[in-house]
């Protein structure tokens, strides 16, 4: 198979367009990416698709995520053209922009970084590309990996499977090839799934495309489902909450599962998934797994693959740890400039974070090292990274500002704290005041346990001055009580599983000042009053039972509940059917409104009815609610119930 390349055009853009219709116009098959063909938000729904050749307009900054995603559909022989201004400019990406930090803030070391790695690929041909005959092959690895498979999924002995594979390898499909050939040989009561449709259809595929036992289901469809099936395969695995992978599990108990994951993913990498579920897994039923090192659509040693994973660093692996008995460096802020001239270092550092954090993707290196609100804080010496922590400065927003969000009128990017206080606490004051939030933590695993993590954040206390410390994660009995050994305080529970975790959001706050003191004791005294409903809540709406140390975690050292007084439940309850503010972040006040006014609550019709006394007093999930009441869709149903609480508020007096 002939190698794929990449072909570089510089120019205005209206000549890197023509350039590349130029060089393109013998091939049947092309995708072009930007302002004039696909949207790049589309694009991540062509995985799995081919073409002979991709354009890319980056002229106005480079997406790192969407650089990968586009190299991963181009077949073999084929080539990527990257459209880029003229030598010389270095456009700032434009997302990395916030309020508060405008894009002439914003670095261009990303930009730097991809223009030093061009030059090997020289001029681009002055000829059209040739066309690209392309025959979709298996390898032989494959095949024996699609013959493994297929005689376990026959087995009726309770066994699990793991595919693991880089993108291109063939991972799905040999997953539908298996199935095929399985249910050639016998019937099977199967379950296909993964993280949405679309990331299931390369799978479904090569599957028996006419058979009715063969869809794609919803992976928390299957967890409402009676045990009995005797085969589940879940493709892009790593991309599922680890608690939901563990409770299909336990909830198939007879059943032969598969799970396939890629590992040096462009939305992040298997890793993680291999450390947390796999390691458990392998407690339950005998595991087999399985690898694909060989590309499918690409040939072996394909140069622009191995180009793409060394400016992404998709590559980069973990360094061996320093040695124990060496006395740990003092934790530093790391420059930006130091991290992109020292690439040992950049990968070191990325390695951990990927490592540590199954989700993150290129786009996470892109904003390391140009994202003008963030900072790189270590404990490294010698190209040797112990620990690494990246926090973010937000907040300081203007009043106006925080009235709108408050209102509901527009969303903010890059301040997720303010955001969430604003928002869903219900407290347009919060984005005024200044935040650092700690947006990721790591430590080389190998020195775990030796006090790093507490080092570096306490470094972080003594190199800031914010009103608020703050944190946000899919918590853990153990991460809750490292924060709150530290002086974090929990001020908000999330009432959905977190999509990197698996676990519920939380946000932790630690003061630093008289305002961040202030807000922090009226934030814990809602959450006294609001946690217990919300417990009840999460475990109706997940599906899957809490971990009662969790639980207890999330409850341990609130102030006593108070009550609120008739006035002021008034108000919070009129503030939040006019707000974005969900029903559950004023769970309190909504359930003692609705249990006060019984008869406005009778009024209603019948169905909207049925879905606030289902949610508010039976502590059931939305969805159970919605397809008991025949509502055509969640949003639909979801959207009656905000407009039948704010129909319990019309009669509120007008000097609200």
């Amino acid at each position: 198979m002939t190698p794929r390349r990449l072909v570089v055009l510089r120019g205005a853009p209206a000549e890197t367009a023509a350039a590349a219709a130029r060089l393109c116009q013998d091939l049947d098959e092309v995708l072009e990416v930007g302002s004039e063909g696909t949207a790049p938000g589309r694009v991540r729904r062509l995985l799995g698709q081919s073409f002979a050749a991709v354009t890319l307009d980056a002229h106005a900054g480079l997406d790192a995520d969407l650089l990968g995603r586009c190299h991963g559909l181009v077949r073999g022989g084929g080539a990527l053209l990257l459209r880029l201004p003229p030598p010389g400019s270095a456009p700032r990406w434009e997302p990395l922009a916030l309020e508060g930090f405008p894009l002439e803030l914003a670095g261009t070391r990303f930009w730097e970084r991809l223009e030093a790695a061009l030059p090997e690929w020289g001029d681009p041909p002055r000829e059209p590309l040739p066309p690209v005959p392309f025959t979709p092959r298996g390898s032989e690895e494959q095949a024996q990996v699609v013959a493994q498979l297929a005689a376990g999924f026959l087995d009726p002995a309770p066994r699990a499977f793991a595919l693991l594979a880089d993108r291109g390898r063939g991972k799905s499909s040999a997953l539908g090839l298996a199935l095929t050939r399985a249910l050639a040989e016998r019937p099977l009561r199967v379950a296909v799934t993964a993280p949405s449709p679309a990331a299931a259809t390369e799978l479904l595929r090569f599957a028996p495309a006419e058979d009715p036992r063969v869809r794609y289901r919803a992976a928390d469809e299957l967890l409402r489902e009676a045990s009995g099936l005797d085969l589940v395969l879940v493709d892009e695995a790593a991309q599922l909450p680890v608690p939901l992978l563990r409770e299909l599990v336990r909830r198939q108990p007879r059943a032969r599962l598969a799970f396939a994951t890629t590992t040096h993913g462009y939305e992040g990498t298997g890793r993680g998934f291999v450390l947390r579920f796999l390691r458990w897994l392998e407690e339950q039923r005998p595991l087999t797994r399985l690898e694909l090192r060989a590309p499918i659509r690409w040939s072996a040693g394909d140069p622009l693959e191995a180009w793409v994973y060394r400016l992404l660093a998709l590559d980069a692996e973990l360094p061996p740890p320093p040695r124990v008995e060496v006395r740990p460096p003092a934790p530093r802020r790391l420059e930006r400039a130091e991290l992109a001239r020292d690439e040992a270092l950049l990968r070191g550092l990325f390695a951990l974070l990927v490592h540590a954090h199954y989700r993150t993707t290129p786009g996470d290196l892109q904003r390391l090292l140009d994202a003008p609100n963030l900072a790189v804080h270590a404990i490294a010496a010698d190209g040797q990274v112990w620990a690494v922590t990246l926090v973010a400065r937000e907040g300081g927003l203007g009043a106006e500002t925080c009235a709108e969000l408050a209102a509901g009128r527009w969303r903010i990017r890059g301040h997720a704290l303010p955001d969430t206080l604003v928002v869903h606490c219900a407290r347009p004051a919060a984005g005024e005041l200044s935040f650092l939030r700690s947006v990721r933590i790591a430590t080389h695993p190998e020195l775990r346990r030796r006090g790093l993590a507490r080092a570096l954040v306490e470094h972080v206390h003594a190199s800031y001055a914010p009103d608020l410390f703050g944190t946000l994660f899919g918590a853990t009995p153990g991460l809750l009580r490292f924060r709150r050994s530290l002086g974090y305080s929990l001020v908000r529970l999330g009432l959905t599983r977190s999509a990197r975790s698996g676990e519920p959001s939380v946000a932790l706050l630690r003061p630093a000042s008289e305002r961040g003191a202030a807000l922090l004791a009226e934030l814990r005294a809602d959450l006294a009053r609001d946690l217990p409903l919300q417990l009840e809540w999460l475990a109706a709406e997940s599906g899957l039972p809490l971990d009662p140390a969790l639980a207890r975690e999330l409850e341990r050292d609130l102030p006593a509940a108070a009550p609120l007084d008739p006035e002021e439940v008034r108000r919070r309850y009129a503030r939040c059917v006019v707000s974005p503010q969900p029903l559950e972040a004023a769970g309190y006040v909504v359930e003692r409104w609705l249990r006060e006014h019984p008869a406005r609550l009778t009024a209603l019709e019948p169905r909207a009815r049925a879905l606030l006394e289902g949610r508010v007093f039976g502590r059931r999930a939305w969805r159970e609610l919605a397809d008991e009441g025949g509502w055509p869709s969640l949003a639909r149903a979801l959207g009656a119930a905000r407009r039948a609480l704010r129909a319990l508020a019309d009669a509120v007096p007008p000097e609200l």
